[in-house]
């Protein structure tokens, strides 16, 4: 756990911390993480931040032997646990709390390759509105997320599902998919009346074959300007981002995400 820690570069405050739990509570530990494994990771609410954090690098240890034993390169192990990084920093360091998310990773089903993270994915969404879609509930997909940190470069993206197409036909040639999926705030169709046109968000709606959009806009919020306000003119104008979507909301706009689709 420790070296995995090292690994992905948590922070020497956070590490010490870690240490600590370990010395005094490993049994714990490693008795919560098989829990998880097997009845579900619901046996992490209620734990402190710092416990979470633990029991997710002692599954992410464990997952690596999954890793070795299908032959995938070591270095695409440690970028997709890079992710828990990411995470312990929105909790300045004091652990974890999204677990439901990071949970995808220590179960051998999410991968980072290059700029984007891919997801083996039963489609079993019942919002989803499936009469827009060329695909039927319960389909397998692979579920494209776009994790932060980073520049959306286009072309690192297009390299990414290069990537993705010859890792799980190689790594998972069992499983079977027609297309790409996404969902998320970067594919909203309304993006395209506030963005620059030489924004790297359009470009990359540009990847995809945009079947509707819903105005919901609780992940644009979320990600461009961290939380909800109670007045839309209280809103952070830090970045061109923030200015232009917080224009686009005064006219009465509401942003929100898009469903798309790609062919592999």
């Amino acid at each position: 756990m420790i070296e995995l820690a090292k690994k992905i570069g948590l922070s020497q405050e956070t590490i010490k911390k870690l240490q600590t739990l370990i010395n005094k509570n490993s049994a714990r530990i490693f008795r919560c993480a098989e829990a998880c494994t097997k009845n579900g990771f619901h046996h992490l609410k209620g734990k402190s931040q710092i416990f979470i954090l633990a029991v997710i690098l002692k599954l992410a240890d464990d997952i690596k032997a999954e890793y070795d034993r299908a032959g995938i390169d070591e270095s695409i192990y440690y970028d997709t646990m890079s992710d828990i990084k990411i995470w312990c920093d929105k909790t300045d360091g004091k652990g974890l709390k999204n677990y439901g998310w990071l949970k995808n990773h220590v179960s051998f089903e999410l991968f980072r390759l290059g700029r984007l993270q891919f997801q083996l994915y039963e489609c079993k969404n019942k919002t989803l509105l499936y009469d827009k879609l060329p695909f039927r509930y319960g389909d397998r997909l692979i579920y494209v997320h776009i994790p932060e940190g980073e520049s959306l470069d286009e072309e690192k993206c297009r390299a990414s599902f290069l990537s993705a197409k010859s890792f799980f036909s190689r790594y998972f040639p069992e499983y079977e998919y027609r297309f790409f999926f996404c969902e998320s705030w970067l594919l909203y169709e309304g993006n395209r009346d506030f963005m620059a046109r030489d924004s790297n968000i359009l470009k990359f709606m540009s990847l995809f074959d945009i079947r509707y959009s819903v105005r919901l806009d609780i992940q644009a919020i979320e990600r461009i300007f961290g939380k909800r306000k109670l007045l839309k003119n209280s809103y952070a104008e830090k970045t061109s981002l923030q200015k232009r979507a917080k224009q686009y909301m005064l006219s009465g706009k509401q942003l929100g995400i898009g469903i798309g689709i790609r062919k592999p």
